[in-house]
């Protein structure tokens, strides 16, 4: 018999939070791979969330969303954030990367989420930014599913993280999820007031 996983859907983690020691072995990660073909493993029931969501999206409002990441583990981070200091410069990185061990990916509860659009995958910072008015749609429905927009414009100064309309936290909880949307909050508020 298998042991049943069960994360805690509300850790914190962020600048000033590390991933908890032992969480990713309460995480039940499953493989993915996207259009891209970019191979990628994710929490299940936040990969359930996204199909919802995606397919939600597509339906109702012609957007098709691509699963662009997930879970990364320390190395995979570390790589990342040495090859934006590199490319941008320690200032960049520190805006747009977390640190290794302090990134939400790491939980494999966040996601990145891309745009198909005419053809093109958009899937670059910049890329991604310039079809915002299509995030903003794919926002408003995040709470029906568990998500919450996890670097919301605005709240730079609590998340250290540039706004990132791509960028979503599964929490498991709709109630909850369409409190911090109705809100305004950020997920570091909504701990802070619990």
């Amino acid at each position: 018999m298998s042991e049943t996983k069960n994360p805690n859907y509300f850790v914190l983690v962020n600048e000033d939070n590390r991933l908890p020691n032992g969480f990713e072995d309460t995480v039940e990660l499953i493989p993915s791979e996207n259009i891209a073909g970019n191979q990628f493993q994710i929490e299940k029931k936040t990969y359930d969330a996204f199909c919802a969501l995606r397919e939600d999206v597509l339906k109702n409002d012609g957007i098709q969303t691509v699963l662009l990441g997930s879970y990364r583990t320390i190395e995979q981070q570390e790589k990342i954030f040495k090859s934006n200091f590199e490319k941008f410069g320690l200032d960049y990185a520190k805006k747009y990367v977390a640190k290794p061990g302090y990134s939400e990916h790491h939980t494999g509860l966040a996601i990145d989420v891309g745009i198909l659009l005419e053809g093109k995958l958009y899937r670059t910072k910049e890329e991604l930014l310039s079809v915002d008015y299509l995030f903003e749609i794919i926002q408003k429905k995040l709470p029906r599913y568990g998500f919450i927009l996890r670097y919301p414009r605005g709240k730079e100064a609590i998340t250290k993280i540039a706004y990132e309309p791509w960028h979503y936290r599964y929490i498991d909880s709709l109630s909850i999820a369409q409190e911090i949307t109705d809100k305004g909050m950020c997920f570091e508020e909504y701990c802070q007031k619990v």
